[in-house]
């Protein structure tokens, strides 16, 4: 133990970084105060010793001061050295690597930065290198700001996972705009990825089941709502065109069929004002196939929709739910209003009924929706367009309502906060936590650091404490660990961590 504190202390800082990721590092656990912190080494050589290093800063620190044959550094730097210790690893070449973490607040916020070496080696006293992570540690149900901004804005991104990338299987790319980045799990910071093929938004966005996720239509770079559509790989990290849509839609939803197709649904063939959009909304479905790369018509929904919901459900049906209906007289729109009708459309055989209505109307609320582990479906928030006449009134509503497939039914909630454009996740714990998003009219929106909590055994909601900022549009995703990430918003590069 004392020779390797002693090697330790003699490393110096360099300007190059060690080989990284002859075996792998992850967390296990989100870093909160007051518990464990749990990390995993494995894929190491079996029965080995391992050092254990952390700091507060990311290094690099060169081994070459303490042994010349060795060019290598750690991704981590000096100021805790006196803290790292060694464990083993089994026969399996795996190490469970637990940190007992007060409950203190003057840590919260505090990253740290950790990486292992196995030793000793042939030639050298350190042999292998694990990649390094960086943990953040928080206050329970307390949001903490993020070590690392985003590259640029994003408001509005599709979430795309990347199970291919690292062992930990928790990166991510963020998809906006003309430009995407990659946000890794293992180390919270973010770089360029790929860029889209066709600059988009108010698209809309299906993961294949094998893991792909199609882009559909939407607003182009011109302004112009577009045909084109593109597909995203993680594995190979490149964006593909494919069939275009039979007809440009943006505003629309999509989602996947149990058969692996996708279908969208709804939107307009025209977006350049809300005014506008209304005289081109559709009652239109489209399906993809991404095995022949082709799109055909579907029946069409009861009624033209701009932005509604649609969901696969637990049952195989799909589910579409509320937007702004529109009713066309000689192409002149008489009525316009967020509606609460909702329809299931049946695979078998390929036609719709009516569903069950939601207690109230809603739109604009695709993208925050969630399906419950139990199956059932939670529509929070949204925006309430009451009439032709008070279009420009819209505003966002509080109501939160679940739909239950296998009766058919709703119940109501409420939260205590107005909200569009915010974010949903569950945890693993079941519990529902509801961040930011804007309040007000849509035309003036208000954004808002609310945070809630929905128990779905209960359906009861509670206020947690509030973000670091205020945000809306951003996006939210629960890494493997457990940790809540919540990055960007309109206007935002900044990103927090909530932990549970």
């Amino acid at each position: 133990m004392r020779p390797l504190l002693l090697l330790s202390c003699l490393l110096l800082p360099a300007l190059t970084l060690s080989a990284q990721g002859d075996f792998d590092l992850d967390k296990t656990t989100s870093g909160t105060l007051g518990s464990t912190l749990s990390l995993q080494v494995h894929n190491a050589a079996a029965n080995r010793l391992v050092l254990v290093a952390m700091s507060y800063t990311q290094g690099p620190s060169a081994i070459a001061p303490f042994d010349p044959a060795d060019n290598r550094s750690f991704d981590v730097g000096l100021e805790l050295a006196s803290n790292w210790y060694v464990l083993g690893t089994d026969g399996a070449g795996a190490l469970t690597i637990p940190t007992t973490l007060p409950l203190a607040v003057a840590f919260a916020g505090q990253a740290l930065h950790w990486q292992c070496a196995t030793f000793p080696g042939t030639t050298t006293v350190v042999d292998e290198i694990s990649n390094a992570v960086v943990t953040q540690l928080g206050m329970p149900a307390v949001s903490t700001p993020l070590p690392n901004a985003l590259l640029s804005p994003r408001a509005g991104a599709t979430l795309c996972w990347d199970r291919t990338r690292n062992a930990g299987h928790g990166d991510f790319l963020l998809v906006n705009g003309a430009t995407t980045e990659r946000f890794a799990f293992r180390t919270l910071d973010s770089e360029a990825g790929p860029a889209m093929i066709t600059p988009r938004a108010l698209h809309a966005s299906a993961t294949l089941n094998d893991g792909r996720v199609l882009f559909a239509g939407g607003v182009d770079g011109t302004g112009a709502v577009t045909t084109a559509c593109e597909i995203y790989d993680p594995v190979a990290d490149t964006f593909t065109a494919v069939a275009n849509l039979l007809g440009p839609r943006a505003g629309h939803a999509a989602a996947t069929l149990p058969d692996g197709r996708v279908m969208v649904a709804g939107g307009t063939t025209n977006f350049t004002d809300l005014a506008t959009a209304i005289t081109g909304v559709l009652n239109s479905v489209e399906i993809y196939n991404p095995a022949t790369n082709t799109w055909a018509a579907g029946p069409a929904i009861g009624g033209r929709r701009l932005l509604p919901s649609l969901t696969r459900l637990s049952t195989g049906r799909m589910l579409v739910a509320g937007g702004i209906e529109v009713t066309l007289l000689f192409g002149i729109p008489i009525a316009v209003t967020s509606t609460n009708k909702a329809q299931l459309y049946n695979p078998a055989t390929n036609s719709w009924s009516n569903a069950a209505n939601m207690p109230v109307g809603r739109a604009y609320h695709q993208d925050n929706q969630l399906t419950l582990a139990d199956g059932r479906v939670l529509l929070s928030g949204g925006v309430l367009v009451p009439d032709l006449v008070n279009a420009a009134n819209a505003a966002s509503i509080a109501n939160a309502d679940l739909y239950n497939p296998t009766t058919n039914a709703w119940t109501a909630t409420t939260m205590s906060r107005a909200r569009t454009a915010q974010s949903v996740v569950q945890l693993a714990n079941g519990l529902v936590i509801v961040c930011g998003g804007a309040e007000g009219l849509l035309s003036a929106p208000v954004t808002i650091d609310a945070v809630a909590s929905l128990d779905p055994i209960t359906n009861v909601w509670t206020d947690l404490a509030p973000l670091t900022a205020a945000r809306a549009g951003h996006t939210a995703a629960v890494l493997p660990d457990g940790l809540l990430v919540l990055l960007g918003g309109s206007g935002d590069t900044s990103g927090e961590a909530l932990h549970f």
